[in-house]
């Protein structure tokens, strides 16, 4: 039982939700669960009601710490928790997993900041199929606690990597984008989006092939999301 804030396991976790740099969380039975069947091996699982969690997971064989109830509350990213949470190794995907693949387009991310979105558009690109996700710089963390929840275990099979501008444009795969002017076509290749104020950075847009979504006019933009759904299904929808 951990009851101290002072704790070092309460203080590593704390630590990862701040930082999710070596270590992330992931939160909800089913959740872990689905990790740990996915091949992630926990360093640590907390609960704060341990018998049913213990039942559970229990095949994971891993640290199990019990929280007092305000100390797992501080720590829940939900307002209703489930009661478990698990600390975990970020995973570090190559690249190669991602540009390995020619049968697919590849999501790249270019400052899109909110982590619903950026764990939405993860989803996304498993529901589609797409290689894999880019996060340019300026892009919400895909594996901070609010990305990994939006992606709803999507996180756990979609590769992620992190590159510059300068390092997408080396890899000289054709790069699209949407525009309400572009064409319909949409080859494989790296589909680009960006936030919803400023767009795709001038360098990617430059050199950037146009792709139409056509809509009634009544609203000025789609949703960043709502935009990646529609192209990554339309050209899911095309493949022969």
């Amino acid at each position: 039982m951990i009851t101290s804030k002072e704790n070092a396991w309460f203080k590593r976790v704390r630590e990862a939700i701040r930082e999710h740099g070596d270590e992330i969380l992931i939160e909800g039975p089913k959740a872990v669960e689905d990790a740990i069947a996915a091949g992630w091996k926990p360093i640590a699982v907390f609960v704060n009601d341990v018998e049913p969690a213990l039942s559970r997971l229990e095949p994971a064989k891993s640290r199990f710490y019990v929280l007092a109830r305000e100390l797992f509350k501080s720590i829940s990213d939900t307002k209703t928790s489930q009661g478990v949470i698990a600390l975990f190794e970020r995973p570090r995907w190559k690249a190669d997993a991602v540009f390995s693949r020619s049968d697919s387009v590849i999501v790249a991310l270019d400052g899109v900041q909110d982590p619903g979105n950026v764990g939405t558009i993860v989803r996304l690109a498993a529901a589609f199929d797409a290689a894999g996700v880019i996060l340019l710089p300026g892009c919400a963390d895909a594996y901070g606690p609010k990305a990994i929840r939006a992606s709803a275990g999507a996180i756990l099979s979609v590769p992620v990597i992190e590159m510059t501008v300068d390092q997408l444009l080396a890899r000289h795969l054709p790069i699209f984008a949407a525009d309400a002017h572009g064409s319909s076509e949409l080859p494989n290749g790296i589909l680009v989006f960006g936030s919803e104020g400023r767009g795709i950075s001038d360098a990617l847009r430059r050199v950037a092939r146009l792709v139409r979504i056509e809509t009634s006019g009544r609203v000025e933009s789609l949703n960043v999301a709502a935009a990646a759904a529609i192209l990554l299904w339309r050209r899911f929808n095309s493949r022969s």
